[in-house]
């Protein structure tokens, strides 16, 4: 099994989700692309409001108003701070145990909540884990697939327990 890199930018195709167009440019490439031709940001600003207000919960009820996957990375940070500090939501931040935690992706997970949000941290199954590792990498040809798969649907899987409707992802 050969595996295949964007031509733009060198990422593997094992990326859940990440496509291929004719030229071997990635779907990550393309959108970037496409983020500086003609999109309305002024709209789509407008737009985003709208969305958050329609999830947020009327005052004094409690629960969340949104779910965030965060990493530890700085993008997820930004992400649930924006949440909260900007839109004034209550986000629930959940992350996937990665395999390899940093001592800064640590501090980020940390400080969230520090700011005052809840931080659901999924811990998986070693012995589990150990499989998949070994099964993927023969299926797929990433050993890092069940982590992706965690990453993808565990947060969804706590949203629909939870009743959050809104899940704001950092995704291209």
């Amino acid at each position: 099994m050969e595996i295949r890199y964007c031509k733009n930018c060198l990422y593997p195709e094992t990326k859940p989700d990440l496509h291929f167009n004719e030229e071997g440019v990635c779907s990550a490439c393309t959108a970037a692309e496409q983020k500086h031709e003609g999109i309305d940001w002024e709209q789509r600003a407008i737009d985003f409001k709208n969305v958050v207000d329609h999830y947020k919960l009327p005052e004094g009820q409690l629960g969340y108003d949104c779910l965030i996957p965060v990493s530890g990375g700085k993008d997820s940070t930004y992400q649930a701070y924006f949440m909260k500090e900007i839109c004034g939501l209550n986000p629930l931040c959940v992350c996937f145990e990665t395999t390899a935690v940093t001592e800064l992706g640590q501090r980020n997970l940390d400080n969230l909540t520090k700011m005052g949000m809840d931080v659901i941290h999924f811990k998986k199954n070693n012995d589990v884990y150990k499989k998949m590792v070994v099964e993927s990498f023969k299926r797929v040809g990433d050993e890092m697939w069940p982590n992706h798969i965690g990453i993808f649907t565990i947060p969804v899987m706590i949203a629909v327990k939870f009743n959050i409707p809104l899940i704001i992802w950092g995704e291209n």
